[in-house]
C-alpha cells in the first residue's frame, strides 16, 4: 500500500510540474536546448540568462550582477512574446567577448506583476532563471497572448 501511495505522489508531482519550463542548466553549464518560453493553459513561463563579469572579485558579486541581468533578460523576453520585438543593440566585442553591452530595465504594467520561480546559477558564475505571469493577470490588463506558431 504504501508503494503504491509513493507511485501516485510521484506521479501526481510528475503532471503538477509537466507546464513549467525545465531546467537549461546541466552539469553546471547551460544544456544543450532547452526552452525560452512557454505559455500553457495558466502562465507565460520565460527563461533569462545572465552572465557573470570574470574581473568581480567575488563569487557573490558576480552571482548577484548575473542574476539581476538574468532577471532583465526574462523581462525582455516576456515583453517579446507579448508586444513583439523592436531591438536597437550596441554591443562592443573584443576577442570574442562582449565589453561594452548595457541592460536597462525598467518593468511596467502588468509586467510588473511577474514572479521569480527558478534561480539556478553556472559554474563559471553566470545565472538562470524562470519567471512566470498568469494568464489571468494579462487578460485583466487586455492581453491575451497567442501561442507562437
Amino acid at each position: 500500500m504504501k508503494k503504491y501511495l509513493l507511485f501516485l505522489v510521484t506521479c501526481l508531482c510528475i503532471t503538477a510540474c509537466s507546464h513549467t519550463l525545465k531546467t537549461a542548466v546541466k552539469e553546471g553549464k547551460i544544456a544543450p536546448s532547452f526552452n525560452d518560453t512557454l505559455l500553457d493553459d495558466d502562465y507565460l513561463w520565460v527563461r533569462g540568462f545572465g552572465a557573470a563579469n570574470p574581473n568581480h572579485q567575488s563569487d557573490s558579486q558576480r552571482r548577484i550582477l548575473s542574476r539581476e541581468a538574468a532577471i532583465a533578460h526574462a523581462y525582455q523576453r516576456a515583453t517579446e512574446v507579448l508586444y513583439g520585438a523592436n531591438l536597437e543593440s550596441h554591443v562592443q566585442i573584443v576577442d570574442a567577448v562582449s565589453t561594452g553591452s548595457t541592460i536597462d530595465t525598467s518593468a511596467q504594467g502588468v509586467l510588473q506583476r511577474m514572479e521569480l520561480i527558478n534561480t539556478e546559477y553556472l559554474d563559471d558564475g553566470g545565472c538562470a532563471v524562470i519567471m512566470r505571469i498568469s494568464r489571468q493577470a494579462l487578460e485583466q490588463a487586455g492581453i491575451t497572448p497567442q501561442e507562437k506558431k
